[in-house]
């Protein structure tokens, strides 16, 4: 079976080298889907680690946004036509590891801008006979996603800009990563994202560095909370648990929204469709 590095250039782990426990889980995680996390096409760049929040959320956001975006310029310095950007506490589902050769092929033979193989589910969204959609509204989470070099420009010229102008600005100001992929979207029409249906990738559940932690998640031998976080993880890869991203996070309902209905991608006829669900 052939896998997702035959076709991106490069896969991207933002990583913590503190974050031991991640890397470890990562690891095991990248094996099941056939990803050697030493191999050649693998790059796990040192992290950004600023000296203040420069307006941001926290320092944590900041750095997280700083190395998304030193991995895409990177990338367009070096040449690549494609990487793909992975956090280290992304999880995948059963079902990526016999169509990510599907997906790999589609990409290959289609033009694209962003594809979010990991992202918050949306109900509205159907699945696709493809397991891709083309959508360009909002979701969150930037944990899972590859970047095409006919965007990178483009994409790296918005994410410092919106570093320079002040939070709340309507273009875009001191945002989360994935608030920023949405709004360069939607300021965007043109740019063609594809999305994975159903959702390929989530967040593991554990504890988080980019803001404040709950009192409970301050102790990381507590046994019970993490058994609670692997059987919910399980239970996703396997199908039997749907997971939405923080729902605080969400555009809220006075943000304007321009979006085109979801719909498969690419488009396939009646054979084709027969042939990749079978």
């Amino acid at each position: 079976m052939t896998g997702l590095l035959d076709y991106f250039d490069r896969l991207a782990i933002i990583h913590l080298p503190s974050r031991v426990d991640r890397f470890r889980a990562l690891r095991r995680e990248l094996t099941r889907i056939g990803i050697d996390i030493n191999g050649p096409k693998v790059s796990i760049p040192h992290p950004p680690m600023p000296e203040s929040a420069n307006g941001f959320t926290s320092r944590g956001v900041y750095g997280n946004f700083l190395s998304h975006l030193d991995i895409v310029e990177t990338a367009y310095r070096d040449g690549l036509e494609s990487v793909f950007v992975l956090e280290d506490d992304a999880i995948f589902n059963k079902k990526f590891r016999t169509q990510q050769t599907t997906v790999g092929r589609l990409l290959s033979e289609n033009i694209w801008d962003f594809c979010f193989l990991g992202h918050s589910w949306d109900r509205s969204l159907p699945d696709s006979p493809t397991s891709l959609l083309r959508y360009s509204g909002p979701f969150i989470w930037a944990h899972a996603y590859a970047v095409h070099r006919r965007i990178m420009a483009r994409w790296i010229d918005y994410l410092h800009q919106t570093i320079d102008r002040e939070e709340g600005h309507p273009d875009g100001g001191k945002l989360y990563i994935d608030a920023a992929q949405f709004l360069f979207r939607q300021l965007n029409p043109d740019v063609i994202c594809v999305v994975s249906s159903p959702c390929f990738s989530v967040q593991k559940g554990s504890p988080s560095n980019l803001n404040s932690q709950r009192w409970f998640q301050r102790f990381p031998f507590n046994i019970a909370v993490d058994a609670g976080r692997a059987l919910r993880d399980q239970a996703w890869r396997e199908g039997w648990l749907r997971i939405d991203g923080p729902e605080q996070l969400r555009p809220s309902a006075s943000t304007r929204i321009t979006s085109s209905p979801a719909e498969p991608w690419p488009r396939f006829s009646r054979s084709d469709r027969q042939s990749v669900s079978s």
